[in-house]
């Protein structure tokens, strides 16, 4: 009888330390809300599949950051001063950004507790060469 409550009970201590130890995911909706700091951004350059150049840009404490609020709004600062106001929404892994009197912008991101990143393409065909942009825009939160 001794060793059935013993098992009994650690069973019950197993299972109620389970369920308080269980914390919920947050989802990227939630996780990009908040203001996050730009830090840096790599660029590539392609022309008709070829890399053609690449570099690395950092900004300085403040220089940008963005703010997502979770009612679908947001604001971009330029020197801790609001220089643009938009609008976004998430689709699986796309994130549009929409700033009035512009067209929508669609990019990719991975968003984390403390990491932002949003993946911007351009690609146009001009002479009959594709021209392509890719840039990845690193932010923390604020």
């Amino acid at each position: 009888m001794k060793k059935l409550f013993s098992l009994t009970g650690l069973i019950v201590f197993l299972l109620a330390f389970s369920i308080i130890g269980c914390k919920k995911d947050k989802t990227p909706e939630e996780l990009i809300i908040g203001k996050w700091n730009a830090v840096s951004e790599a660029w590539t350059d392609y022309e008709d599949g070829v890399k053609t150049d690449e570099g690395t840009d950092t900004y300085d404490q403040n220089e940008m950051a963005l703010e997502f609020s979770d009612n679908g709004t947001g604001k971009v600062y330029y020197d801790n001063q609001v220089g643009d106001t938009f609008t976004w929404e998430m689709n699986g892994d796309v994130l549009t950004f929409i700033i009035p009197g512009e067209d929508p912008e669609e990019m990719g991101f991975t968003v984390n507790e403390d990491d932002l990143t949003l993946t911007m393409t351009y690609e146009e065909t001009y002479d009959g060469v594709v021209y392509k942009y890719v840039s990845d825009l690193y932010l923390t939160r604020a």
